[in-house]
């Protein structure tokens, strides 16, 4: 570390710079979901996505040194956050002291003495220290790097980068301290890092000790596909192949847009490298999943469930009702619907009533909506309170979603709209929070709810009694122009 202090602190050098780079846009391809007919399922049908053309050019900021940084390498791409995160940790370090105890000479109660970067494993925390730790010797401001308590290395004027030990550190001056920023990339284990007396601002990558230095926390983003094929074209001697191109998009979409999985965990050297690491790889999510069934839950960064839940645990505890036969019951039923043609339904609880007939309209392509609010853009007079004309009959499905209690939809009349929840279970309650949010988005002028369940032949017998459904006055609170049926 005594190189990168020599080549660093407090010169003026200018170590960031843009660069440009050619980014692959996807022409064709798979995306997840039910998106392929049933006379597509072959060989051909699942091509590699085209990279040839559509390339479109970005400019990112890339961080370069002559000294090898903690992280391993020399140079590394500047992830969108980096800034903003380096801003916002000096704010909250000035900040503390703004309200000093006069008798203990430390930061009044409630403010963050420490912080941590939190993320999903491999979302480039470890970046984010080494671009801190540069711009911190740059500017001549003391600073510690701790790989485990016997390995810290010391950066001042007097230290110069040379290694150390946590007990060393521990018995600073005080006012040495105060000057003090500790970055950390591994668990601390030492209890004495967690003394409220140290009067030093750690920041740290790993899961805190929080109730003794209330540490504060910082939820890094997740990169985009720009900046995961910039960071790959930069460790690259020779410029990306379409087909290493392909195998990243592939791992992108499919394992999450995290740069470890990208960059590190599954090669993209040739074919069988890239086939045998990902079978390594899914072998083990599979372990990660045993796990998580078993232990019935999973700890999150900072001990709760995070809207970004771990990229690893994409698939739950399996219900009996759900079997893959479900999966193709659905795609054969998208099928139908799509192909148009005319539907029958009972209504619900079956008593000698009259069929619900209703049509879909053949379509040369899948009628998505990504949400309520798309949905209601593409069906709405434009200008006016109701429904076009022209999407009356044609299957609406949600795009790459599960949308709550909606597997498909229909407009079978100006005022009319048909739900489909295609099934395999014994039953199926529909839930009122998606309904409610859907119902709420649409014109004024749908006044009849038609609610189709689409099962299998052996599961009459179960839906031949009512199903769990809202009413209409609870999707409508007062409503007495609002109908709500089952089929």
């Amino acid at each position: 570390m005594q190189d990168l202090y020599d080549e660093l602190w407090g010169k003026q050098l200018s170590v960031i710079e843009p660069r440009t780079f050619s980014i692959p846009q996807p022409q064709h391809g798979l995306s997840p979901g039910c998106m392929v007919t049933l006379k597509e399922i072959k060989a051909e049908a699942f091509r590699d996505p085209e990279f040839a053309k559509g390339k479109e050019e970005q400019v990112f900021k890339v961080l370069e040194v002559r000294s090898e940084l903690p992280c391993g390498i020399d140079q590394l791409l500047v992830h969108q956050e980096f800034e903003a995160m380096e801003r916002e940790l000096v704010e909250i370090e000035l900040e503390k002291w703004t309200n000093v105890n006069p008798k203990t000479k430390m930061p009044a109660v409630g403010f963050n003495l420490d912080y941590q970067i939190a993320g999903q494993p491999g979302s480039g925390k470890s970046f984010f220290l080494s671009y801190l730790l540069v711009f911190r010797i740059l500017e001549g401001q003391p600073t510690v790097f701790r790989r485990d308590d016997s390995c810290c290395y010391l950066f001042d004027s007097d230290s110069h980068g040379s290694e150390t030990k946590a007990n060393s550190v521990f018995h600073l001056p005080k006012n040495q301290k105060k000057a003090l920023w500790i970055l950390m990339d591994q668990k601390l284990k030492h209890p004495g890092w967690n003394e409220k007396g140290h009067s030093w601002f750690v920041v740290q990558v790993a899961s805190p000790k929080k109730k003794d230095r209330n540490v504060g926390s910082h939820y890094m983003s997740n990169w985009g596909w720009g900046e995961i094929v910039a960071a790959f074209s930069l460790a690259k001697l020779k410029p990306p192949t379409a087909r290493q191109m392909a195998m990243l998009f592939t791992t992108f979409t499919c394992l999450g847009p995290i740069p470890r999985t990208c960059l590190e965990s599954i090669s993209m050297r040739n074919g069988n490298a890239y086939n045998r690491d990902l079978k390594t790889y899914l072998g083990h999510i599979d372990r990660k999943i045993d796990t998580f069934i078993l232990q019935g839950g999973y700890l999150m960064v900072e001990g709760t469930i995070h809207q970004e839940a771990l990229h690893r645990i994409a698939i739950m505890d399996p219900r009996d009702d759900r079997l893959v036969a479900d999966w193709f019951f659905e795609g054969y039923s998208y099928d139908w619907f799509g192909k148009g043609r005319s539907f029958e339904a009972d209504k619900l609880p079956v008593k000698n009533n009259t069929h619900l007939t209703f049509m879909t309209n053949r379509s040369k392509s899948s009628n998505y909506f990504t949400n309520a609010n798309d949905l209601v853009k593409q069906v709405r007079v434009k200008g006016g309170q109701g429904i076009e004309q022209d999407p009356i009959g044609k299957y609406f499905l949600p795009y790459n979603t599960n949308f709550e209690s909606v597997d498909g939809l229909v407009f079978s009349a100006l005022d009319t709209l048909i739900l489909l929840q295609i099934t395999i279970a014994n039953s199926h309650p529909i839930k009122i929070r998606g309904m409610k949010n859907l119902y709420e988005s649409l014109p004024a002028t749908i006044k009849n709810i038609n609610i189709v369940f689409v099962i299998l032949v052996h599961r009459i017998s179960e839906y031949s009694s009512a199903q769990s459904v809202p009413e209409a006055r609870d999707v409508k609170p007062g409503a007495t122009d609002l109908t709500i049926n089952q089929f």
